[in-house]
């Protein structure tokens, strides 16, 4: 198994790419800590990760609140003793022309997806540093490649994220932390279809399609090394 006795935090992994993610860490041996803010959806990934033999723990967290981020690694680290694995998937998308973007939901969105990232990155990464191992996996999207329209703050947050994670991989390379964010076109999540109705389920890269990307990235050799991926299912 690829990750036999590794410890995996997985934010927003109660539903999407953290749920298939989880799955697939699972799947390869890896155990699973949970953290979401829905508790029904994080206990219902954990039953299906013990049903694969695997321990998980479901951990309701907010990812923008630093209280909830400490209690929460501070929790996997009483539980597992370790942290290897941090996936940063947690995310919103609210999308506006810039003239109709609300404050409220500018903050918002940089408290998730760029806030969130920070804080929990910053929770387990000494403790990866001094432990010689860790890989950090940051979930962005091809909005932080390429600006769209109605992309005002979810753009201006993505784009952030990519550079964060350029700083997390400089300053952890020195003690065997990586990091690395994967960029995602239109994935088939409740996220995307809350703010595209009208995809085409068949056009869009699946959950499951994005898991096997990170785990790719997490099961490199120590001597390679991605630092950035994209992933895009063409439409037909």
């Amino acid at each position: 198994m690829k990750l036999e006795n590794r410890i995996a935090i997985i934010t927003g992994g109660g539903r999407g790419i953290g749920r298939a993610t989880a799955l697939s860490f699972a799947n390869e041996g890896a155990n699973v800590v949970l953290a979401a803010r829905t508790e029904k959806e994080i206990d219902s990934v954990a039953k299906e990760i013990i049903d694969m033999g695997r321990q998980a723990l479901p951990i309701v967290t907010d990812v923008h609140v630093k209280s909830d981020v400490i209690s929460m690694v501070n929790k996997t680290l009483k539980t597992f003793g370790k942290v290897d694995i941090l996936v940063n998937n947690a995310g919103v998308a609210i999308h506006n022309p810039i003239p109709n973007i609300r404050e409220e939901d500018w903050d918002l969105t940089m408290a998730v997806n760029l806030k969130g990232v920070f804080l929990c990155t910053q929770a387990v990464f000494s403790h990866m540093c001094n432990q010689k191992y860790g890989h950090i996996v940051n979930i962005s999207s091809v909005s932080g490649k390429f600006g769209h329209v109605n992309g005002g703050a979810y753009c201006a947050s993505k784009f952030a994220v990519n550079g964060f994670t350029e700083t997390t991989n400089n300053e952890g390379r020195q003690y065997g932390v990586k990091a690395s964010v994967v960029c995602p076109g239109p994935v088939d999540t409740k996220m995307r279809r809350d703010n595209h109705p009208d995809d085409i389920i068949e056009h869009l890269t699946q959950p499951e399609d994005v898991a096997d990307l990170i785990l790719f990235l997490i099961s490199q050799s120590p001597r390679a090394h991605t630092l950035e991926s994209i992933i895009r299912t063409p439409l037909m």
